[in-house]
């Protein structure tokens, strides 16, 4: 049984034997390590090790301490005949402070002898450990994240029964509560949820957890802070470059994701008051990785006289919550097809045309009179 503490006979302050074929041979308590107000059993078991019977009047447990009960179901007991064991079995309830207490074991024996033993029972009201393994960096309202509760038993016994239960207040999880089941002495277990909160309320998680046959739990709270984290995607546009062409524009740039981790379904399209047009109305990245970055073209019509257009990406993280951004971009800007972004043109300005005659000119006119003089 979980939690059952074997007592050697040996292991007694006192006990004595009837014409040396009498004594106790056996003890197991359960729970092994009492808690506060926890009830349990102590089992003590009687062996004759002689050739003759012995004959037992009674046998009660004693305590100063503890609450014994159960006892009057050996106020007649009979025989132990040679070689058998008998088993008492006592009820008892830790009701005192953390300590080690001894109990007495009498057996009343019918030749006017007995037998005494006293039984180490051990109370200490230290419960389970609950901590929080692992969290975001903060929360966003409606996004699922993973929170991870790890439960250690730092108690001299086992436990079993563990169970770790969300208390849902103000946020809903993917789980309604995780089994752990036995946990050793000094050993630890945890467990993930995922969890979306929708307030900044405090998230309260409960261990159910059995000491013997008794139920204690024990709860811990992760804070709630929304703001923004600092492991999502973050979406940067760059090289944007806005050209003209014919009734409608086009507008060709890099999209690169800064954050730490993946940004899903990227999608760059425009905003109003653009229209967004054929051959792109939308143009879909896909997946981006950290440090990843992919090119986009988008194309849009604007009504005359339009001076500012939307440029808007949306993407989702790995749960399917969705993100969106907005970069204004000027008209002004856009930049006529042959020519650079800075204004310059492919063509060659007239005064430079002129320079160009005038050196061609020269450099004829002394070829000319060079082959004349000869």
């Amino acid at each position: 049984m979980l939690g059952l503490c074997i007592v050697p006979a040996m292991a007694a302050d006192s006990s004595t034997t009837v014409e040396g074929q009498l004594g106790v041979t056996d003890v197991a308590i359960d729970p092994g390590v009492f808690m506060y107000g926890d009830s349990g059993t102590v089992k003590v078991t009687v062996t004759n090790t002689g050739t003759m019977p012995v004959a037992i009047a009674r046998a009660k447990l004693y305590s100063n301490e503890l609450d014994v009960m159960g006892d009057e179901n050996y106020g007649s007991v009979g025989s132990i005949g040679p070689g058998n064991s008998l088993q008492f079995t006592f009820t008892i309830v830790a009701d005192a402070a953390d300590g080690i207490y001894y109990p007495l074991f009498y057996l009343d024996l019918r030749d006017a002898s007995s037998l005494r033993y006293r039984v180490p029972v051990k109370v200490e009201n230290t419960g389970l450990s609950v901590s929080v393994n692992d969290r975001p960096d903060a929360f966003t309202s409606g996004k699922k994240e993973d929170v991870t509760i790890m439960v250690g038993n730092p108690r001299e016994n086992t436990v079993n029964g563990v169970v770790i239960t969300p208390m849902l207040n103000g946020y809903d999880t993917t789980e309604t509560s995780h089994f752990i089941g036995t946990l050793s002495p000094d050993q630890a277990a945890d467990a993930t949820f995922s969890v979306t909160p929708y307030s900044e309320t405090p998230m309260e998680f409960t261990v159910h957890y059995r000491n013997g046959m008794n139920d204690h739990e024990v709860t811990t709270a992760v804070p709630v802070t929304f703001g923004t984290d600092r492991k999502q995607a973050e979406i940067v546009l760059n090289n944007i470059v806005v050209t003209p062409e014919g009734d409608y524009y086009i507008i060709t740039g890099d999209v690169t994701n800064a954050g730490l981790e993946d940004a899903k379904s990227v999608q760059v399209t425009t905003g109003s008051p653009a229209v967004p047009v054929d051959p792109y109305r939308s143009y879909v990245v896909g997946a981006l990785e950290p440090d990843d970055f992919a090119s986009f073209e988008v194309t849009f019509s604007a009504e005359t006289g339009t001076e500012n257009v939307l440029l808007i990406t949306d993407y989702k993280d790995k749960d399917g919550n969705l993100y969106s951004s907005q970069l204004t971009l000027p008209l002004s800007s856009a930049v006529l097809p042959g020519k650079s972004s800075s204004g310059a043109g492919d063509e060659l300005p007239v005064v430079w045309i002129v320079i160009v005659i005038i050196c061609a000119a020269a450099v004829a006119g002394v070829i000319y009179y060079s082959w004349k003089k000869k």
